[in-house]
């Protein structure tokens, strides 16, 4: 069933707006929030690997990089979560940037790496993207160990976001254990935040 529903989305291409509308159904069929990184795209490449039918990746790939070029902010180096967040200022002045939003990215892009043979003409840009947000995220961890809601304006919500810690010490790991990222620079980060969720 999977497969069936996977082939489906193929043979019916999204043609909805990135203007995410929960009231709107065709606006949920491209990625249109940074979540839907970490559900559909692994899905897409595991059916890949299962089948060795090319169609998956490469409809994987073109949506991944129609959400990246959507949410994607060049600047900071982060994911907005949806459109409605392009113009919101936090407390402090700073665009919103969502800690979760953020952990489901790297921990899709964790799972896409995974799956994605080092000579596959694809892995570059996903493997530069995790990378590329790990050193983003990394100088964010607050002295606590943590991360909070809100990458960039912490002190506007003071709680702990376990859901984003727990996702950005299992990439920073993960990073570490593939050799993606300096064990040296990388490595106090990941022991915090491990010690802090413990």
């Amino acid at each position: 069933p999977t497969q069936a529903r996977a082939e489906w989305v193929i043979a019916n291409p999204p043609s909805g707006s990135f203007e995410l509308d929960y009231g709107d159904a065709t606006t949920l069929e491209h990625w249109t929030w940074c979540d839907a990184l970490f559900m559909a795209p692994p899905v897409y490449m595991k059916l890949y690997n299962i089948t060795g039918d090319k169609k998956f990746i490469r409809f994987m790939d073109k949506e991944y990089k129609a959400t990246y070029n959507y949410l994607f902010d060049k600047e900071d180096n982060l994911f907005y979560r949806d459109h409605r967040y392009f113009t919101m200022k936090e407390a402090n002045g700073a665009k919103v940037f969502w800690g979760r939003g953020n952990g489901w990215v790297l921990g899709g892009l964790v799972e896409l790496l995974r799956e994605l043979p080092a000579k596959s003409k694809y892995r570059p840009f996903y493997q530069d993207l995790f990378q590329k947000l790990c050193r983003r995220i990394a100088p964010l961890q607050n002295k606590d160990g943590f991360w909070h809601a809100s990458l960039l304006d912490p002190a506007s919500y003071p709680s702990p976001e376990t859901s984003c810690s727990g996702f950005f010490v299992y990439a920073l790991a993960y990073g570490i254990n593939e050799g993606l990222l300096p064990k040296e620079e990388f490595m106090p980060v990941v022991e915090k935040g491990w010690q802090a969720l413990v």
